[in-house]
Parts: C-alpha cells; sequence; structure tokens
C-alpha cells in the first residue's frame, strides 16, 4: 500500500499579498469557528476508506496557519493522530507568517506534536516587503526565528524570493546571507512569477510593474546555487536546499507523483490515479462538508499519456531526476519508444542527462527548466 502525505489547508489571511494566486481569504474569526468543525468532519469521511495508508507527512500549509488559534490547530492535528497511522517519524510541517505569531503560539503548536515549521519571509528589505505587501518588517523576521528555535523547532525553512522589480543580484546576494546567518535547515528560494488572477498581473498589464530582465534572473539563480551550495546546503529541487537530511518530504512526495490526501477549502488530492480539488469558497466548502462529509468541486482521471508526463514534469524538478526503471515499472511501457526522439535533441543540447540509468537536468538545463519539461508534455 502506497504512503499517503496530508495536506491540509488554513485559507485565512491578514491580507491578501499582491503576488498571491493561493486561495486565501480575508481573516474571518467567525467564519473560521465553523471551518474547524468541518475540517474535522472531512478527516473523517476520508479516514474511514484511507485509514490503513501509512501517513509519513502532514503539511498545514494556507493562507495562514497560525492565524488559528493553538487550540484549534492542536484539534486539527489530534483528529489526524485520531484516525490515520502516522509513522513514528512524521514529518508534521506548518507554514507561519512573521507578523503572526507570538512565543507562547510557538511553543503550544511545537508541543502538540508540529516538528518542521516554514516561515514566509520573502525578503530582508523594507521596500521590497511592502511592494510585496507582506504585513511583517525585518525586525519581526529575526524575532519569529529565534522564537521558533527557543520553541523547541530544529527543523526550520524559510521562503525568499528574487527576480523582484528594481532587485539587484548584489540585494539578492545580501538576503541569501541574511538567511544562512539564521542557520536555517532548509531554504527556498523562489524566483517572483506573475499569475493571472493577482494584482501583480493588473499592474503589469497597465505598465506599473517591470520585472528585471531574463539575464538578471538568471544571474540570480546562479547566485543562489553558488551561495547556498558553498554555504554546505544541498540543491535537492530546482528552487530547494537544504542541509542533508532536512529535504522537505511533504514536497518530495508530491515531485515523485506520490499519493496525497488535501483537506480544507480548494485543496487538492491524488489518489489512485485519480485528481480531485475542493471548491475554493470557505463558507460553500463548509457547507457541502456538513451536508455531505466533502467538498469535491472536480475530478480528473488522467490517461496515461498524461500520467507519464506529469510524471516527468514533476520528476525533473528533482536534482536527482527519474529513474527510468522505476518509470517504466510505474506504466509498463518503454521509455525509449515513447520519449525517444523527445530526449535526442535534449541530449545534444546538453540540456537533459544520463546516469546510472537516471535521466536529470544538466546545469544548463536547471536555467530553462520550464521550457526542457514543455517538451515531454507536447
Amino acid at each position: 500500500m502506497n504512503p499517503l502525505g496530508i495536506y491540509i489547508h488554513i485559507p485565512y489571511c491578514l491580507h491578501k499579498c499582491g503576488y498571491c494566486d493561493f486561495n486565501s481569504h480575508p481573516e474571518n474569526q467567525e467564519e473560521s469557528e465553523v471551518y474547524v468543525p468541518a475540517l474535522l468532519l472531512e478527516i473523517e469521511h476520508y479516514a474511514q476508506k484511507l485509514a490503513p495508508q501509512t501517513v509519513p507527512t502532514v503539511f498545514f500549509g494556507g493562507g495562514t496557519p497560525t492565524l488559528l488559534p493553538p487550540a484549534s490547530l492542536d484539534k486539527i492535528l489530534g483528529k489526524v493522530k485520531q484516525h490515520f497511522n502516522l509513522s513514528a517519524d512524521c514529518e508534521i510541517t506548518i507554514e507561519a507568517n512573521p507578523a503572526t505569531i507570538k512565543q507562547e503560539t510557538l511553543e503550544q503548536i511545537r508541543s502538540s506534536g508540529f516538528n518542521r515549521i516554514s516561515i514566509g519571509v520573502q525578503s530582508f528589505d523594507l521596500d521590497e516587503l511592502k511592494l510585496l505587501e507582506r504585513v511583517h518588517n525585518e525586525e519581526e523576521i529575526h524575532t519569529t526565528v529565534d522564537r521558533a528555535r527557543l520553541a523547541g523547532f530544529d527543523n526550520l525553512s524559510l521562503d525568499l524570493m528574487s527576480g523582484l522589480p528594481g532587485q539587484s543580484p548584489a540585494i539578492w546576494q545580501s538576503h541569501l546571507q541574511q538567511a544562512l546567518d539564521k542557520k536555517p535547515e532548509h531554504i527556498s528560494a523562489y524566483g517572483l512569477t506573475i499569475e493571472p488572477t493577482t494584482s501583480f498581473f493588473k499592474l503589469q498589464e497597465r505598465g506599473l510593474l517591470t520585472l528585471p530582465p531574463e539575464e538578471t534572473h538568471l544571474e540570480m539563480f546562479q547566485t543562489t546555487i553558488e551561495t547556498l551550495q558553498s554555504a554546505g546546503y544541498e540543491q535537492y529541487e530546482i528552487s530547494n536546499f537544504s542541509r542533508h537530511g532536512f529535504e522537505c518530504r511533504h514536497n518530495l512526495n508530491y515531485w515523485d507523483n506520490g499519493e496525497y490526501l488535501g483537506l480544507g477549502a480548494g485543496a487538492s488530492s491524488y489518489l489512485k490515479g485519480e485528481r480531485f480539488k475542493n471548491t475554493n469558497l470557505p463558507s460553500r466548502y463548509i457547507r457541502e462538508v456538513q451536508a455531505k462529509g466533502s467538498a469535491v468541486e472536480s475530478t480528473e482521471k488522467l490517461d496515461l499519456l498524461h500520467a507519464m508526463g506529469e510524471t516527468i514534469m514533476l520528476g525533473l524538478r528533482r536534482l536527482k531526476g527519474i529513474s527510468i526503471e522505476d518509470f517504466e515499472n510505474r506504466f509498463q511501457i518503454s521509455f525509449k519508444n515513447v520519449y525517444g526522439k523527445v530526449v535526442d535533441p535534449l541530449l545534444n543540447e546538453g540540456l537533459i542527462t544520463f546516469n546510472q540509468n537516471r535521466m536529470a537536468l544538466s546545469r544548463k538545463g536547471l536555467f530553462i527548466a520550464d521550457s526542457v519539461i514543455l517538451k515531454f508534455l507536447a
């Protein structure tokens, strides 16, 4: 039986940032008090079908999960522990915003069983934080990390964002160094992408928001790799770096195209080759779960070609790439017969490598990963 990752979505935020296209909604204390019991009902609904599967990772994301009272987070996690078979070394992550979390809250969360925390820093520069519409300042970043350490979190991740309007490689280098000074076990370093559903997209359309040129993005990406690797961090995915043994196991399951259950408004799941997604609006999610135990809005059964393409798309994000043997065992098909004509030109251009029957992006391929991956999806 396949292991099962569990994702729990808390959709509330103090403020929706201009670049954010996640399913997040303004803080609503009255609604959230009904949202938590709905989550508990949904957990019970799926537990009846999935309880025997081992759960090696649980991830509370958002939104901002730490907007909920610690007692509510404890109740939700307690319900998961009660109804699912969590592994002895289960990685239990919670996302946190530097502006919303107190020392006492962190201590309560840690004692509830959360053993990994991911802090949304994004930038150490006040002007950049204002541009991103973040509600924290630089001082709160340092305070939050220090508080998390005091609370006993010894698996801590920081999120950073490069390629911001007006940002230079030198400024980005300083952010990386300030992050390293906090000695996190993990760093996620993403380039800013502007999605069509965001307010940043509207600003860009009107010519009021301009990103750095592509060569600057490339220089920042190279700076990220060189700076973090020289500090002892291993790049294990395009945008993710960790000290040895501290890779985010929950995300590794996604990139390995493993099974996962998404709970909460807008959460997505992938089980037995079928993808399904909950309705986004928290109030509607609550009504549907109260009525029938679940709130699935859409389902999709992937055909063979799409399933193979998705496995490659996700697998190539990992630096170690894809095992051809595992791929062929999974799909009972010859990799060469399906993708030989795609692979040969990419090999000739030096964009992918083959080593010990594994296909991976080369250093050159990493810089244009999306366009390489698209070749396998055409």
